[in-house]
């Protein structure tokens, strides 16, 4: 089998298992997709491919025969599969009993595994958002938004829209957006964490992240983008107004500033207008009733 992706290229997150029942039937278990049976191998790597092309780049998976054998893969976006380079006579093999164990583990995890609506008690996501973090610390915002975008909505419905770890990632992924130019975004997502701890009671956290949204508010130099965005500020501030109201006020004041700014700038549209020259004229047909009658007597 051709190996088209070294193994030190691609990342040790995330790595998919793929465990081959007695029957042939393939279980398919990892970060991003949900824990599913597949009676091909084929239909199995397409899942997992599915998840690569949406990180953007090749990913691991373990795949497990019934009979113990390991396979350690390389799974590309566009469905090719590689084998990761290993000595085979060093091959890990487990023994029957262990496997057995193992496809009987895959089966339950099939059983449990989280439907729409479902909460499990926990879920880890260190090692991905190390990884969002990494992206962003050299500089590839636009992976980093990706990757936090797909941990945001699987951390949304595996834990709940609201759950503490969901907000953490969520906070990320607001700065990935806006160093990835969506700053309206950014500012939108942050408003939404921090008026969610607010209603947990979380004071202190929500004013975190309000004033990270504000700080990215008050950045934007483009009048309309900046008042659009205001929007989303105010609203928050209105739940988490700072202390005695002075964050409430500032936003205010700063909107003020903002329309007074656009006011100034509503002459100089008025004095050069965009005039739009008129298109050539159609002859259109003349209805029945405008046209002569014509007489069809003899």
């Amino acid at each position: 089998m051709p190996t088209s992706h070294e193994s030190t290229d691609v990342p040790a997150w995330p790595v998919y298992d793929l465990t081959v029942h007695d029957d042939g039937r393939v279980v398919a278990s990892g970060p991003l997709i949900s824990t599913s049976g597949h009676a091909t191998r084929a239909s199995a790597i397409e899942i997992v491919a599915d998840a690569a092309a949406r990180l953007g780049r090749a990913v691991r998976a373990t795949a497990t025969e019934p009979g113990g054998v390991i396979w350690p893969l390389i799974v590309a976006p566009d469905g090719e599969v590689s084998e990761v380079p290993v000595d085979r006579s060093q091959t890990t093999k487990l023994t029957r009993r262990q496997a057995r164990r193992k496809a009987r583990a895959a089966a339950a995890a099939e059983r449990s595994a989280p439907r729409p609506g479902a909460r499990p008690e926990t879920e880890t996501y260190a090692e991905p958002m190390a990884e969002v973090r990494n992206h962003l610390e050299e500089g590839r915002a636009d992976r980093a938004s990706t990757l936090a975008t797909l941990l945001d909505e699987q951390a949304t419905g595996v834990l709940g829209v609201s759950h503490p770890e969901t907000l953490r990632i969520r906070e990320v992924r607001a700065r990935a957006a806006a160093l990835a130019g969506d700053r309206i975004g950014g500012i939108q997502l942050y408003r939404d964490v921090a008026e969610r701890w607010y209603y947990q009671r979380e004071a202190e956290q929500a004013e975190a992240v309000a004033n990270s949204a504000e700080l990215l508010w008050r950045g934007i130099t483009d009048v309309e983008e900046a008042l659009s965005a205001g929007v989303a500020v105010i609203r928050m501030r209105g739940l988490v107004p700072g202390r005695a109201g002075e964050a409430l006020a500032a936003v205010l004041a700063h909107r003020e500033r903002l329309l007074d700014a656009q006011e100034k700038r509503a002459p100089e549209r008025r004095e050069h207008p965009v005039t739009v020259p008129p298109g050539p004229r159609v002859q259109r047909p003349a209805p029945i009733w405008e046209r002569p009658a014509v007489n069809t007597r003899r």
